[in-house]
């Protein structure tokens, strides 16, 4: 089977102008592909299960149904290793082939709530068997399930983020899921980030099978592994900012940790430069690198270069040509993730007014596009927008209501669906 990776790259406009430019939008589209159908490559899965005493009842109950749920989806060649945590770390079963599923199930099925959250023991008990039982041409990810503050262990949301980049490089990917309303969700999207996984907000405990499925099937099709992107503009360039990715910067150089990437799956990225003056013509100003890892043909690390360009003039009629709406969509969702970041730090200093208005004006003006260029994904990310200020009334904003717009402002800042 072939399978390939494709970048696909848009400019905001065609041309730009010759005597510098103070901000253009480039858009960056990593797409993976499998040519036919093959074995998939085996998956090595860490479950960390937060059993702490608020966990108790439907949360703990359907949290213990959707990890059966990835024992039943794993085959004979995967591993599964699983532990749970309240105050105290307990293993329930440590890496194992996928063959006595029932037992699993019923490991899985005897775990009980307990006491406080020691989320930072739990994680790194989990992860260090998933690093552990790795072996060449696996998919290895850490599932992390919580509804709760750290309170136990390491609680400090920097320190879990650095643990979570270095088994990360180590080839260990971690997802976290929040469920309910009192977990950490900047803590939650921290350790996602750090670690090359997904970030989920489970509101209902009935959504968390479903939440399951949704993280086991991208693993389980999972084409390529740590996937990095190096962005190196010339000298006549510099890349101010980057949305989707947090970058590591280096001697002029950005480099991006984009983590798996699965079949059918698009890693975008919107890159905002400035262009000091340029002559008439074409102008290499953006060098790229990036490296992944295939793991459906056998273990072969792959590394792709590109040099961008873009067009200069100083002709008013080509500098008037219409932007492209792609780009544009792309920039309005961006600046959607940015709005809601910003409406919520009003709302933590109690600014609730000042809070409303920005998302207010974030609503109207992303209905203001989809009236315009009639895209149905515009308009539904304004009327949810909507919607959140119809629920907010007059009081402080609860704990659903923050957790609510995070998830928005991860989903349109990752432009996940």
């Amino acid at each position: 089977m072939t399978n390939t990776v494709t970048l696909t790259h848009r400019w905001i406009r065609r041309y730009f102008p010759c005597d510098g430019v103070d901000k253009a939008y480039l858009l960056l589209e990593l797409k993976g592909t499998a040519a036919s159908q093959s074995e998939r490559a085996p998956i090595n899965i860490g479950l960390v299960l937060d059993r702490s005493g608020s966990m108790s009842g439907k949360p703990l109950a359907y949290s213990r149904k959707a990890c059966q749920y990835v024992t039943e989806q794993m085959g004979p060649g995967d591993l599964l290793s699983m532990v749970a945590f309240d105050d105290e770390i307990e293993t329930i079963f440590e890496p194992e082939r996928v063959q006595n599923k029932e037992g699993m199930k019923q490991k899985i099925a005897a775990i009980e709530a307990g006491g406080t959250t020691n989320l930072s023991g739990g994680l790194i008990q989990g992860a260090q068997y998933t690093a552990a039982a790795k072996q060449a041409g696996m998919v290895n990810r850490v599932l992390l399930l919580s509804d709760g503050h750290a309170n136990e262990g390491i609680t400090d949301r920097a320190k879990l983020a650095r643990m979570a980049k270095e088994f990360r490089s180590m080839g260990v990917g971690i997802s976290t899921m929040g469920v309910g309303h009192g977990f950490d969700e900047e803590l939650m999207e921290a350790i996602a980030d750090g670690g090359g996984g997904n970030f989920y907000y489970i509101e209902k405990p009935d959504d968390i099978r479903g939440i399951f499925a949704k993280e086991l099937q991208g693993v389980l099709s999972v084409l390529a592994q740590n996937m990095t992107m190096k962005l190196t503009p010339s000298t006549s360039a510099t890349i101010t900012n980057l949305y989707g990715y947090q970058a590591n910067v280096s001697d002029g150089s950005s480099t991006l940790h984009l983590g798996d990437l699965y079949d059918s799956e698009t890693k975008s990225i919107l890159v905002e430069m400035t262009f000091q003056p340029h002559s008439d013509g074409i102008h290499p100003v953006l060098a790229l690198e990036w490296t992944y890892v295939n793991v459906t043909e056998g273990i072969k690390t792959c590394t792709v270069t590109m040099s961008l360009a873009a067009e200069f003039s100083d002709q008013a009629d080509l500098l008037s040509l219409p932007t492209d709406a792609a780009v544009e969509k792309q920039v309005k969702i961006t600046e959607t993730a940015l709005a809601i970041e910003q409406a919520m730090d009003a709302f933590d200093n109690g600014q609730l007014d000042a809070g409303k208005q920005m998302i207010q004006a974030q609503a109207d003006k992303l209905l203001q596009m989809a009236i315009v260029t009639e895209d149905a994904d515009l308009r539904a990310e304004s009327q949810l927008l909507y919607e959140r200020l119809e629920g907010f009334g007059d009081a402080p904003i609860t704990a659903h209501d923050r957790k609510a717009l995070h998830s928005q402002k991860y989903r349109t800042m990752k432009r996940k669906q």
